[in-house]
């Protein structure tokens, strides 16, 4: 499972896809995000708080960039890992149908409970329905 703490993504429920996640539903709302999907290695989650969304000028679409932290936690074979990381990405507002695409990527360090420690890194991109 993954859950992510975010401040200024769109608001609403979606999927992603990524890597460790393959598979991630989400909850926006404000400036908090909750994940939970399957992983490599299991079962991840996320809660992430998005710190700053400014909009992109000459890009065409409505597009806006942002950046955050989160903390999560996901199943391992070296047992139940934390992960604090920083987060950043981009989002697209679609006109219609009521969607937003995004792609973002996170860099922290993976804690083992039972001891053990390394880098982390995962991205995804998903979609927001608002």
């Amino acid at each position: 499972m993954a859950l992510s703490l975010a401040y200024a993504q769109t608001p609403g429920f979606g999927v992603y896809s990524g890597y460790p996640t393959y598979l991630g539903l989400q909850y926006q709302t404000m400036n908090l995000r909750f994940g939970a999907g399957l992983s490599l290695g299991g079962f991840g989650g996320d809660v992430a708080l998005i710190l700053a969304k400014s909009p992109l000028a000459g890009v065409g679409l409505d597009t806006s960039w942002y950046y955050g932290l989160g903390l999560g936690a996901t199943t391992a074979a070296g047992g139940l890992g934390v992960y604090p990381h920083g987060l950043a990405g981009l989002e697209f507002r679609l006109p219609d149908p009521a969607l937003n695409l995004y792609a973002e990527g996170q860099l922290g360090a993976l804690v083992f409970t039972g001891g053990g420690f390394g880098p982390y890194f995962a991205g995804r991109l998903g979609v927001i329905l608002r």
